[in-house]
């Protein structure tokens, strides 16, 4: 069952989710034949900020509902937060479990990049996109 609370505090074992588009440049597959969310997955919108969703609010079903074709990956709160990103709770009326990640405003653009893809290759699949489903 999911925990409500109006500001939950987001500690570093927090696992975040991403939603992940079913598109050729945000997956990226490996010389193994497995796939991992690419980089682009994980650049920050024209706002700046990232969406995803504070795993301990919501549920897989929740998260993925309206967007099966997409996929679902997951990393631990402290990764972004070790990148000097802040992660806040940023909860909208359609989901509760609504968190944002925000760089820092000092930040270059490649800065940015290698973040992203630092946060592609943590991230783990808890579903496949529709793409790429057995």
């Amino acid at each position: 069952m999911t925990e409500e609370v109006d500001h939950p505090t987001i500690n570093d074992d927090d696992q975040l989710w991403r939603r992940i588009p079913d598109l050729p440049h945000m997956i990226k597959k490996l010389p193994d034949g497995t796939y991992r969310a690419s980089s682009a997955a994980f650049k920050d919108g024209l706002d700046g900020e990232l969406s995803v969703h504070l795993a301990k609010l919501t549920t897989v079903e929740k998260a993925m509902a309206g967007h099966s074709e997409k996929g679902l990956a997951e990393i631990a709160a402290n990764l972004p937060l070790s990148l000097d990103h802040s992660v806040v709770y940023d909860p909208t009326e359609d989901d509760h479990s609504h968190t944002v990640i925000i760089p820092p405003k000092n930040k270059s653009k490649k800065s940015r990049m290698r973040d992203a893809e630092e946060m592609a290759k943590a991230a783990r699949w808890l579903v496949l996109p529709l793409s790429i489903r057995s």
